[in-house]
């Protein structure tokens, strides 16, 4: 999968969580920011480990972009 489908992906995220909020899709570091405390709380309610994955979403990076920020 090329970087391109992860930034759509990404986008589509962002607009999915600002459609359910009744907003506007927003991409700022806000927008980000709320949806990753979204997760936290998704993850929470599931049980699932968000440093675990916040860690393999580090992994993920690295592997798929070498690195670079």
């Amino acid at each position: 999968m090329n970087n391109n489908v992860h930034i759509e992906a990404a986008r589509a995220a962002l607009a999915r969580a600002a459609w359910v909020y009744g907003q506007a899709p927003a991409y700022g570091q806000e927008a980000v920011s709320d949806l990753l405390a979204d997760l936290r709380h998704f993850c929470a309610v599931t049980g699932l480990d968000f440093a675990a994955c916040h860690a393999a979403s580090v992994r993920y990076f690295i592997e798929e972009t070498g690195g670079a920020s």
